[in-house]
């Protein structure tokens, strides 16, 4: 079965996806895999082994990415402010108040 794209899409273009959204995926990504690599260099090598390094080395490289990803790719849509921390779980920009997802200003809940 085939679905109709929504009017005003064309045929086999991808949803939009904010840079916030796509940055938070890509961080989430590199901190599971920094873990895993990391867990699988103290548990599956022998110590002080070329294998050992190579899999902090890598660890040490996700880190650095998640850095990197999060300062240039997390900023809100609406007012630009760079969401450095917290960028897993935040969902309204402590700045502007506005959805980070989607832009919308969320009202105050009482």
């Amino acid at each position: 079965m085939r679905l109709r794209p929504r009017e005003g899409e064309q045929q086999g273009m991808k949803p939009h996806v904010s840079s916030y959204e796509r940055g938070r995926n890509i961080v989430r990504v590199l901190v599971v895999l920094a873990i895993v690599l990391g867990v699988s260099a103290l548990m599956f090598t022998q110590e002080n082994s070329r294998e050992q390094m190579a899999l902090v080395i890598a660890s040490a490289a996700c880190v650095v990415g998640v850095i990197v990803v999060a300062r240039f790719l997390c900023v809100c849509p609406h007012c630009g402010k760079r969401i450095v921390s917290g960028v897993l779980v935040l969902r309204v920009c402590p700045k502007c108040k506005h959805d980070l997802l989607t832009g919308a200003k969320v009202k105050n809940k009482r």
